[in-house]
């Protein structure tokens, strides 16, 4: 019986599963890191060299003097490979439960098929947003897990990954951290915009009493609003705030279940956003999958993640997989964000 239901869901089911399926929990990672798909492996792309971006000044000339020959410039080209996500689960077990519980027909079998590939849809987009969390919490990406081991270096400054004070005192020098952080920025020839931290990090601020006698006065002291810190921090620096505490849950290697965080919690990062609040992209690339049946797609339709399905005999088993090939970039991280780290990730 698992085999027959194969059989009955069409190469086209598959396809359209794939093309329509969309990940329920959409936050701020996506904005921050937009998903695009290119045709190729590796990531390339060219970026304006660290320190470029400071215009260079040129100099006045005595009439009828030859004018200084300038220079362009230096970009800097950045390649690195996209990582293969991929997971797969045995239905057999669960198709057979399902039919030694009455279900009545194949289409409530389909049903169960693709509860689960929507599942594993959902996990490699997770492991994608933990790549992009871990980029904006660290300034690099790093994987250590089934054979293996890589570092992607972004070319974040270490001026730049700066260790902050206790924000958990009322009396830690917030503004002062945050103006040092903005300061950083402008040195490089970049006007931060955006902040990303955690709601436990709002709660420092809003608790804080320099912040408090900034909106307040002296005189008054109270938790500030969510809506008074963010005219505060507009006003004072120029920044909007979101914060991130999405979690996810990941297998250990003893088999437990452990949650995590995709942006640390005791973090707090600035960032020059583009007018759609992006800093950088999520680059998705074709699988291996999809390039045994890229031919039946239209490119436009081509989804970032690949459904995969297949029966063996000997043992019997049904396997559901699905996967991907993704890489954070961002070509501005080479003077364009500053990171907060508290002590704890220090």
């Amino acid at each position: 019986m698992p085999f027959n239901i194969l059989e009955s869901i069409t190469q086209e089911e598959r396809l359209n599963f794939s093309q329509d399926f969309s990940v329920k929990r959409p936050g701020i990672l996506d904005t921050i890191f937009p998903d695009v798909k290119t045709q190729f492996l590796k990531a390339e792309y060219y970026r304006l060299m660290a320190g470029q971006r400071l215009p260079e000044v040129a100099f006045v000339h005595a009439l009828d003097t030859e004018a200084e020959i300038g220079t362009r410039p230096g970009f800097e080209k950045v390649l690195t490979e996209k990582l293969f996500i991929k997971r797969k689960i045995n239905q057999s077990e669960r198709l057979q439960q399902a039919i030694e519980n009455g279900v009545p027909d194949d289409e409530n079998l389909k049903r169960f098929v693709f509860d689960d590939a929507a599942n594993l849809f959902e996990g490699v987009v997770a492991r994608a947003n933990v790549m992009k969390g871990q980029f904006l919490s660290t300034g690099a990406v790093k994987v250590k897990e089934n054979n293996v081991d890589m570092s992607i270096d972004y070319g974040v400054p270490s001026s730049a990954k700066v260790e902050m004070t206790d924000w958990s005192k009322p009396d830690a020098d917030i503004m002062g951290d945050i103006q040092k952080m903005v300061a950083i920025a402008e040195d490089n020839g970049f006007v931060v915009n955006k902040a990303l931290t955690s709601l436990k990090m709002i709660n420092y601020m809003r608790n804080n009493t320099a912040m408090q006698t900034a909106v307040l006065g002296a005189a008054n002291k109270r938790l500030l609003t969510k809506q008074e810190l963010t005219n505060l921090l507009m006003q004072e620096y120029g920044i909007t705030i979101d914060r991130c505490d999405e979690k996810f849950r990941f297998r250990k290697a003893d088999g437990s279940l452990k949650t995590g965080r995709y942006f640390k919690e005791d973090v707090f990062t600035l960032y020059e956003a583009e007018p759609n609040g992006s800093f950088g992209t999520g680059l998705w690339g074709v699988t291996p999958e999809e390039l045994e049946y890229r031919q039946f797609i239209q490119e436009e339709n081509r989804s970032f993640v690949t459904l995969s399905m297949w029966a063996t005999q000997d043992p019997v088993a049904v396997w559901t997989k699905a996967s991907g090939m993704f890489v954070p970039v961002a070509a501005k991280a080479n003077g364009g964000i500053v990171i907060e780290i508290g002590r704890a990730y220090v």
